[in-house]
């Protein structure tokens, strides 16, 4: 007599689905996601739209899922850890799924009161090496695409730069000439493919 294995009582629907549920709250309590994230985390997972969207309403329902939320935590975190200027922060935050109104409100008040010429020089003083870096002049372009990755405006990036090479000794600059040197500033950002996209 051969004995066959029993075979598994098929999955219903609701099953499914609170298996799906609870994959979402193991991916958020791993770590903070957007709305748009989880989304796409279901769909990977082969979830259906309308299971996705009852899942995502459930999550919103219990307060695991919160995108103006995440936004403004998201803004904090870089501001205070990473001190990224706003472009930054805002393209990051599109990348993460987030709506684009959640991301310009969690913007306006997060950097509200911060100056960004003053967090362009917390982020060189904490995270470049002056002296070194502006020894020459490809070495002060590196650094101002550096510094338009991190999210700063061009405009801040050239006036902040123009102040602290003012405030070098000559023999550290490579133009003699202060006007020539502040020229040569302003043709990086004219000479510059713009601004990375936000």
């Amino acid at each position: 007599m051969v004995f066959q294995k029993a075979r598994p009582a098929p999955e219903s629907p609701g099953s499914q689905t609170e298996g799906f549920y609870q994959a979402a709250v193991k991916a958020l309590a791993r770590r903070a996601r957007s709305c748009g994230e989880i989304r796409l985390f279901l769909q990977r997972r082969k979830a259906g739209k309308s299971e996705i969207d009852l899942i995502l309403g459930r999550l919103r329902e219990n307060g695991y899922l919160d995108d103006a939320r995440f936004a403004r935590a998201f803004v904090a975190a870089r501001l205070e850890d990473d001190l990224h200027g706003q472009r930054r922060v805002r393209q990051e935050l599109r990348a993460r799924r987030v709506h684009p109104e959640v991301i310009e409100q969690a913007i306006a008040s997060g950097y509200e009161k911060v100056d960004e010429g003053a967090l362009l020089r917390k982020y060189l003083k904490r995270k470049v090496r002056l002296p070194r870096a502006l020894s020459k002049p490809s070495a002060v372009a590196s650094l101002y695409r550096r510094l338009l990755r991190a999210g700063f405006s061009s405009a801040t990036i050239v006036r902040e730069l123009k102040k602290i090479l003012r405030g070098m000794p000559s023999q550290n600059r490579v133009a003699t000439d202060p006007v020539l040197w502040e020229e040569w500033l302003d043709s990086l950002a004219e000479s510059s493919d713009g601004e990375p996209e936000a």
